[in-house]
Formats: structure tokens, C-alpha cells, sequence
């Protein structure tokens, strides 16, 4: 990506703790070949990328929150049942319950009902833009509900209000509340969207770490195809 020097000098003056910056596009992709090293599949590895995009884009830090949710191993799947969704004794991973969540969009396991629990979620703000994917899905907005906290979702994925303004540590257990809302009490503020991600070295390299693992390990015959010799009838 390439920056004017202005900018760049602005940038480090602001936090001067980044040492890299990405566009939305490269922070996706390096996101969606993390996730798939990580073991998740290619199309839900691609789901992954975009939310960190998502998140960067409303002024979270979505890469360092999607390699905190790769590294962790005590999280759960959630147990899709109509009206609630819980786990076993775990805290639920809010990458898998936003997957889930898409998955059963119009079904009555999930916003098919009025509305949706989803006990003992950790990592809330990971959750958010499958929510709002979901809404886009729906074409109809959803209402976010945890502690005595709430924010919307409209149709076109964009939330009710500047998301890191609210209180959601990513560290929390919290259960959360989703339902389908009027349409007519949804007010979408106007968003000043970040197009320039900052990632610490240090997360750099975790994510590459993440993605080398997609890698096919070098061998005889992948020098030989990489050298554009390989006999297609063989």
C-alpha cells in the first residue's frame, strides 16, 4: 500500500507502537491464510478474514483479535437449539458462533425465532461482524444485547454507532442477546471507516506462522511442476 509521507509521519506520530501498515484487502488475505492454518476450512477461513477487516475498519484491532481466538484451545462450538444456543462448561468462541450464526440464519435454531441467546460467549466484538453479515443476509436489522449494553446492525452490515466507543473487553464472558428489530427504531449514524491498518511486528509474524502451515512442504516433485516441467499425462 502505498502512503505519502505526510501520512506516514502522521500515522507514526498517532501510534507510534505500529511498525506496519496494511490495507483492508492484505490484513483480509493474511487473515483468511492464518485462519486456514490454523485449521479452520477455506470458506470459513474466508468469513474470518473479512470480520478482521470488519473490525479494523470500525477502529478494532481484528487481526490481534482473530490470532488471540486461533491460539486459544479451551473454546467451544456452540449447540445450536431454538432460542439458545450453550456450550459444556466452556466459554463459546465467538468465530464459531458467528459461523453458526449465518448458518442457521433463517432457521428456527436461529434468527428464524424472534430472537437468540448465546450463553457464556468470550471475545464479544469477534461476534459482531458475522451479526452484521447475518443482517445483511436477513435484510433486516438485528439488535445486539449483553450486560446492560446494546447496539444495532442494519441491512448493509454497519452498526448503530462507533463499536470502539463501547464497553466490551475481549477477555469477558458475557452472554449475549440478538434479535430481529424494527426497522423504524434503527438510527445509523455516519461512520469515519479506517482504510489503514496498523499490525506490531510481533502480531506479523504470528498470523505468517499461521499462514506457513498452508503451505506444501517442498519435495522433488513440487520443484519439478514449480519449474514448469511437469508431464500433465503423468
Amino acid at each position: 500500500m502505498q502512503m505519502s509521507p505526510e501520512n506516514q509521519q502522521v500515522l507514526e506520530d498517532c501510534c507510534p507502537s505500529i511498525e506496519l501498515w496494511f490495507a483492508q484487502s492484505e490484513l483480509q488475505q493474511l487473515v483468511v491464510k492464518a485462519a486456514r492454518g490454523a485449521g479452520y476450512c477455506w470458506s470459513d477461513a474466508e468469513e474470518i478474514g473479512w470480520a478482521a477487516a470488519w473490525l479494523s475498519k470500525f477502529g478494532l484491532p481484528g487481526g490481534d483479535f482473530m490470532l488471540s481466538l486461533m491460539q486459544s484451545n479451551d473454546l467451544q462450538a456452540p449447540r445450536p437449539a431454538t432460542r439458545c444456543w450453550k456450550g459444556n462448561n466452556h466459554p463459546l468462541c465467538p468465530l464459531r458462533c458467528g459461523l453458526a450464526l449465518m448458518d442457521f440464519a433463517q432457521l428456527p435454531e436461529g434468527l428464524g425465532a424472534s430472537s437468540l441467546v448465546i450463553e457464556s460467549v468470550m471475545g464479544l466484538p469477534c461476534l459482531l461482524p458475522f451479526a452484521a453479515r447475518t443482517a445483511r443476509q436477513i435484510q433486516h436489522p438485528l439488535q445486539i444485547q449483553w450486560e446492560e449494553q446494546s447496539l444495532f446492525l442494519n441491512q448493509d452490515a454497519q452498526p448503530s454507532l462507533e463499536i470502539n466507543q463501547v464497553s466490551m473487553e475481549f477477555g469477558k464472558t458475557v452472554d449475549v442477546r440478538i434479535t430481529r428489530s424494527n426497522s423504524n427504531m434503527v438510527s445509523i449514524e455516519t461512520k469515519n471507516p479506517q482504510y489503514c491498518v496498523g499490525v506490531s511486528k510481533q502480531i506479523l509474524e504470528q498470523l505468517e506462522a499461521f499462514a506457513h502451515q498452508t503451505l506444501v512442504p517442498a519435495s522433488d516433485l513440487s520443484r519439478l511442476r514449480a519449474g514448469g516441467h511437469d508431464d500433465p499425462t503423468s
